[in-house]
């Protein structure tokens, strides 16, 4: 689970770097990404309690599947099996975003 959020992150840094001109504007743009989905992610406190509308939202996130698979595993004390699903979507989002800043990414621009 921790290599998966690991690699997922790793490339959203990877994009971020990919758009940005210098360490500084990349720091900021990681930020801009990172901060609204750790509060949106259930991080800090459940969505169950809040709307619909924005646990459906929190559910594309990528921080939401790591917390998830994180209290399945650690809190609620499932076994390896509960987490393959969010190992899945991590590794998916990895590859994706991963691609996306290959692609991005050019030498000239840095």
């Amino acid at each position: 689970m921790l290599i998966a959020g690991t690699l997922a992150f790793l490339s959203i840094g990877l994009l971020a770097g990919s758009f940005s001109k210098t360490p500084v504007a990349a720091s900021a743009v990681a930020n801009l990404i990172v901060l609204p989905m750790a509060f949106l992610s259930g991080a800090f406190f459940p969505m169950q309690g809040g709307p619909v509308w924005l646990d459906t939202i929190s559910r594309a996130l990528p921080l939401r599947h790591l917390v998830d698979g994180m209290l399945d595993v650690m809190v609620r004390g499932d076994g390896p099996p509960a987490v393959l699903p969010h190992i899945g979507i991590l590794l998916g989002l990895t590859i994706v975003v991963g691609a996306i800043a290959v692609a991005v990414f050019r030498w000239d621009d840095a």
